[in-house]
């Protein structure tokens, strides 16, 4: 051991640049490792860490819209899953709970005050809390039952300064203007230790219960419902279950509903109905497995990209092997001038295991230095830009399985990188080193030609999928979403204006006179969102999920939205009735007209052109925007070209402010940074995979530098005989660049077709997505091309200028 160490320091003291290049390579490829895999741990672990998680499963009904079965909704009815676990035995526990995570207004008293704060409440049953396991920090959790009570999480009580006894009150309506009221004082009966921070129960701050609401509302698809199977239960059973108990309850609820159908639709379409016998299928979905379930249509309870978080593996294991050929290419270079070394150390009767253990150390060395420094690094990258692109912390104590993984494979790259060379270092005849043949030799120029098609494939299919990445994001900002998204600005009403319409309109009175603004509209919701107001309707013999946005009359107008036929009116807003715009495709799929009513309380205004009111992610559903005078809670402007924005914004807060002078001036945006906003974890991985995508190629890139060098170093009596026979400096730049570029073509042949599938694979999480072009594949061959020429030109141009004479003085 004693003996190993002293030839790695002579290793480090006598090949101070190649040792300094590989050191720096392995730390870039283990600090790339470490973040990455701390992104990709969090996610693999998501809502794993919740107890029984794989035998918790989410009752997904088959979504109306789709017509092939392949995608489910997360919203079921109530009655339906209620009895299904009443004739279950195989479930352990059941609930609902209602998943619209907003942010509302809740109140502590301090001190004879009552102090304002926010709080994420949810409405769930005690079901839910015995399925999810939760566990009580304080208090009885099932108390919760009692009317105006409520469960708050432990970290919110710490932040609120309350206990078990407290009293909070919470505002009647989360989107309104909120004033402390009497009847809406809940007593804190429990506290629960937070559920996982990287589930998708982390945002529950507070649960009051849901008692006895929607049992009684078959057709209302508002519940979000867990159950939690006993060992060995075939979920695919107890779905098939659900389907059948589903099909009585909607068919007891229909029988109700017949004569009020009949009044309203006449016999002969209600008997069209019946012949609609179709049960909705169902899946029950495990919850450890959500995170990725794209058959699934939420944002919440789905939010990654399976085939994203593999390609951040795949970069990541990359990343380290390019770093371990430059790490074999090292030991390798040094062989010629560690031959006679080793011959003699067998000369003076050292083993080959010895001297073979003694190579192995040394290559540990050199992982295990590069390993601790990377570690340094990581814990650096943590004040920087980079941390915010990761979901989680990156402090080393809070990732110690990452630590544990990524020191297992740096050890086993140790022994993979170093074995081979070991061996072969130590096998070799002495006397072709003395003849100076190794760098001609058949076997070697075999070996660097392996490692350097190694890289360069590699390299391919980074640089491709990096530019897939920035096509992809730079087809969503461009997409066409049916209306005009430039010039708009928007912000969030404060209270006032948000919560009375005459307010609305005097901010708009205000507005009007700036003449740089040429329209002020409303909504009640983002137009553009991921999340939305869902209605399960029946229409003319076919359930549908309908997406509906609550918007200002004149919305179509200011949001220039094309119109086919008909239109919204000003008096639209105010009538009795709604008056709803159905997107083209709505209208043709159900044979919609203008002055139709639906429902017989919705009347079709118009039809517009279609609409992408979603993420590219998913795909378009139906759509009503439903006139709303107080739809306020969203304001979007357009302003005239050329206007100045930071003045215009200006003179939007002073008109607040003399509206609602009690409240801070909102934050206003673009409406296209509001929808950049849909795309923000797609964009921060693939910002992530680009940056270490990089760096992996110039970690390669490092590598054919190192070859090249070692080429033109072995190469020297050639390059002599060559230009004394009159080979010019051009024609000899010309035979080295001849190599590489033809390396380079047949690499790119074998890179394509495997850049091409992993490009596929993480463009399937788009249903919107940019073509597989085969430009960009050419771009990235001439980009491999240039910088390859430019390298070993560079590399070789002073062995190339180089005296003849003094190559063969130094042979």
């Amino acid at each position: 051991m004693k003996i190993a160490f002293k030839n790695f320091l002579t290793t480090l003291r006598r090949y101070k640049a190649s040792s300094l290049l590989n050191v720096a390579g392995l730390t870039m490829a283990f600090t790339a490792f470490y973040v990455i895999m701390v992104q990709v741990w969090w996610e693999l672990g998501y809502n794993r860490s919740i107890p029984d998680a794989e035998r918790i499963y989410l009752v997904a009904p088959s979504d109306f819209w789709d017509t092939d079965g392949s995608t489910f909704t997360s919203q079921s009815p109530r009655p339906s899953c209620e009895r299904l676990v009443e004739r279950s035995p195989e479930i352990e526990a059941g609930g609902p709970l209602r998943a619209w995570f907003n942010t509302q207004p809740a109140w502590v008293m301090r001190n004879g005050d009552y102090v304002r704060m926010k709080l994420k409440v949810i409405t769930a049953s005690t079901g839910f809390i015995e399925t999810m396991r939760a566990t009580a920090a304080a208090g009885d959790l099932t108390d919760f039952v009692r009317p105006n009570t409520l469960l708050l999480a432990r970290s919110e009580a710490e932040r609120m300064g309350v206990g078990v006894g407290d009293a909070v009150w919470l505002a009647d309506n989360p989107f309104r203007a909120a004033e402390v009221r009497p009847d809406r004082q809940y007593e804190v009966v429990g506290i629960y230790d937070d559920f996982p921070a990287n589930s998708g129960l982390a945002e529950i701050e507070a649960m009051v219960d849901i008692g006895d609401d929607g049992m009684n509302e078959p057709n209302t698809w508002n519940d979000t419902f867990f159950v939690r199977l006993r060992e060995g239960t075939d979920p695919a059973a107890i779905a098939r279950r659900w389907s059948e108990i589903n099909a009585e309850v909607q068919a007891a609820w229909a029988a109700k509903m017949r004569p009020l159908w009949i009044e309203q639709y006449g016999q002969e379409e209600i008997d069209s109905w019946d012949n609609d016998d179709d049960q909705t299928g169902c899946r029950l979905m495990p919850l450890s497995e959500l995170y990725f379930e794209r058959a699934l249509e939420s944002s919440h309870w789905n939010p990654g990209s399976r085939p994203t978080t593999l390609s951040l593996l795949a970069v990541a294991l990359l990343v380290v092997a390019i770093a371990l050929i430059n790490f074999v290419n090292f030991f390798f270079a040094l062989t010629p001038a560690r031959l006679r070394t080793v011959n003699i150390f067998k000369v003076f009767g050292a083993p080959t295991a010895s001297l073979r253990f003694s190579f192995l150390f040394e290559a540990a060395g050199f992982v295990l230095v590069s390993l601790l420094l990377s570690w340094y690094v990581a814990s650096a990258l943590r004040s920087t830009l980079l941390a915010e692109y990761i979901s989680t912390s990156l402090a080393l104590t809070d990732n110690l399985d990452v630590l544990l993984l990524e020191t297992g494979v740096a050890l086993a790259a140790a022994l993979a990188a170093g074995i081979y060379p070991a061996w072969y270092i130590t096998s070799f005849n002495p006397a072709l080193a003395a003849k100076g043949s190794f760098a001609g030799s058949r076997g070697g120029r075999r070996l660097r030609t392996t490692l350097v098609a190694v890289q360069y494939v590699v390299s391919i299919v980074l640089i491709v999928f990096t530019f897939f990445c920035y096509a992809q994001h730079r087809f969503e900002r461009r997409f066409d979403l049916g209306f005009e998204r430039e010039q708009v600005l928007t912000f969030d009403a404060p209270r006032k204006i948000a919560a009375q319409p005459q307010s609305y309109e005097a901010l708009v009175s205000r507005l009007a006179a700036d003449p740089r603004i040429e329209g002020v509209t409303a909504s009640q919701s983002p137009f553009v969102s991921d999340a939305s107001t869902v209605w399960g309707r029946k229409w003319k013999g076919e359930e549908v999920d309908v997406h509906v946005r609550m918007v200002r009359p004149n919305f179509p107008e200011v949001m220039r939205i094309p119109m086919l036929e008909g239109g919204l009116r000003p008096e639209h807003g105010r009538d009795s009735i709604y008056h709803a715009i159905v997107p083209r495709s709505v209208a043709d799929r159900f044979d919609f007209r203008p002055g139709e009513i639906v429902d017989n309380y919705i009347s079709i205004a118009g039809i517009s052109g279609d609409l992408q009111f979603r993420p590219l992610q998913y795909e378009t559903k139906p759509l009503m925007m439903i006139a709303d005078n107080k739809a306020t809670r969203i304001v979007y402007l357009r302003i005239a070209p050329g206007s100045d924005i930071e003045d215009v914004c200006d003179g939007i807060r002073r008109a607040i402010g003399e509206v609602d002078p009690d409240n801070k001036a909102p934050d206003i945006r673009f409406m296209n940074e509001q929808i950049d906003d849909l795309y923000e974890k797609e964009n921060r991985l693939m910002t992530v995979i680009a940056l270490f995508a990089l760096l992996a190629v110039v970690i390669a890139l490092m590598g054919v530098f190192g070859l090249v060098l070692f080429e033109t170093q072995y190469r020297r009596r050639e390059i002599a005989v060559r230009k004394v026979m009159g080979a010019t400096t051009d024609e000899i730049l010309a035979m080295f660049n001849r190599r590489y570029v033809v390396i380079t073509l047949v690499c790119f042949a074998v890179a394509a077709p495997a850049a091409w599938w992993g490009v596929e694979r993480w463009l399937s999480g788009f249903a919107y997505r940019v073509p597989v072009s085969p430009w960009i594949f050419l771009a990235a061959l001439a980009a491999v091309l240039a910088v390859t020429v430019a390298t070993v030109t560079l590399r070789s141009l002073s062995a190339a200028r180089s005296n003849p004479a003094d190559a063969v003085k130094s042979e």
